[in-house]
């Protein structure tokens, strides 16, 4: 099947190095990995696409909820009720709308979870003056102890947690830690580190694509903290959908560069940061998005 190919400017220039020896990511395993339509959402959001990676891997609870809620219908049509404009985007709120009972259940909190060197590798290229290190797993920057603590630890596990960087997807709550239930926001720019919201609240996805789009979400009135008064005057996720149910002949499918790949080993070797804020600069992970021809 021939098809349309959509990838980052980084990515194009990859590929115009390699040639025409170079046939697609999907003959190059070994540097780029294909993500499950199952843990891929697609939110249509002021009729532009936005392509999120869900990690059931470090929030089982908090994506197996925000898939049902999308299975059901139930995130269409909402608005984005609470936008700050150097902050995030707030939607999700299902109850206001569509006053739906029972109840989705209240979450338990995932901010951190205890990762498995020998089975998570992360691609370390940074630490924190306290002894945390910054790297990226599958691409997705992540801050935790080192995998020396896992070494001294039974069972052999090391705290880990996702950054709240700019496309990130996270859980919103109420000051109860396990409050959460289908509200979510959207980051637009980091909200990171001691003063930030990592470790806080739960981080159950990333933005692959359209970051800008919700960049570009209609942010609120300041006096209001960024709440609207009326959900008519704010933007709505008009649609969302898991990917795997969306049909064959129209699926995206989205690959991305292995940070644990042999290509991407140069690049990691450049890279540096000795805070969170200063790893969500860094520029993102190539992303390709493959799509059925007409």
């Amino acid at each position: 099947m021939f098809r349309k190919v959509l990838m980052s400017a980084a990515a194009a220039a990859s590929l115009a190095c390699v040639g025409a020896a170079w046939a697609g990511p999907a003959d190059d395993p070994a540097n780029w990995r294909k993500v499950d339509p199952e843990n891929l959402l697609q939110f249509m959001i002021n009729k532009q696409e936005v392509l999120i990676e869900l990690r059931p891997d470090i929030a089982p609870g908090h994506v197996e909820q925000v898939k049902k809620i999308t299975r059901d219908t139930n995130y269409d049509k909402l608005p984005f009720h609470r936008v700050i404009d150097d902050f995030m985007a707030q939607g999700g709120e299902v109850y206001a709308v569509y006053q739906i009972y029972p109840r989705y259940p209240a979450l338990k909190g995932e901010f951190t979870w205890k990762r498995n060197p020998t089975k998570q590798k992360v691609q370390w290229f940074g630490a924190t003056p306290t002894g945390d290190k910054l790297g990226y797993l599958d691409g997705f920057l992540v801050q935790g102890q080192p995998d020396e603590t896992a070494m001294i630890s039974d069972p052999p596990v090391a705290k880990t947690w996702g950054l709240h960087c700019a496309g990130v997807t996270s859980m919103a709550r109420s000051n109860e830690p396990d409050s959460a239930d289908t509200q979510f926001f959207l980051m637009r720019q980091p909200r990171v580190g001691p003063d930030g919201l990592d470790a806080k609240y739960t981080v159950w996805g990333r933005a692959l694509t359209g970051v800008d789009v919700i960049q570009g979400i209609k942010a609120g009135p300041m006096e209001s903290d960024g709440r609207f008064a009326s959900p008519t005057q704010a933007d709505k996720l008009t649609k969302a959908m898991v990917v795997a149910d969306i049909p064959e002949k129209k699926r995206p499918t989205v690959y991305v560069r292995r940070t644990d790949g042999p290509e991407f080993a140069a690049t990691l070797a450049t890279l540096k940061a000795s805070d969170p804020y200063e790893a969500c600069q860094l520029p993102p992970v190539e992303v390709i998005v493959e799509r059925p021809t007409p």
